[in-house]
């Protein structure tokens, strides 16, 4: 299965990690990595689109509101507003998705 056919099972508000080999290459919004209505083409969407997915998980990601302050690691994304929250920790959900690596491949 391919990134492409693989997010189409995906909706736009859902948030995608894209992971090749050990590198992340994409995290965020679907909506903003998927080319929907009369949206742009992302770029990560034309380079990675083709790739075959070796792997899915949903990962949640839990995080300290106040991790910047308590010098704690910091979330996949730092600027987004928590979905959730309690007390004081937030979670994120993460459909994360492991590509093969095209070594020496143009795409």
């Amino acid at each position: 299965m391919t990134v492409e056919e693989f997010i189409g099972t995906l909706e736009s508000s859902d948030r995608l990690r894209i992971i090749e080999g050990k590198a992340e290459v994409y995290v965020g919004y679907l909506a903003a990595f998927k080319p929907f209505a009369d949206h742009e083409i992302s770029e990560e969407y034309r380079k990675y689109r083709e790739h075959e997915v070796k792997k899915f998980r949903a990962v949640p990601e839990i995080t300290h509101k106040r991790w910047k302050e308590l010098g704690l690691m910091k979330p996949l994304e730092p600027d987004q507003t928590a979905q959730y929250k309690f007390s004081d920790l937030q979670m994120s959900l993460y459909y994360t998705i492991y590509i093969q690596e095209r070594k020496g491949q143009e795409v």
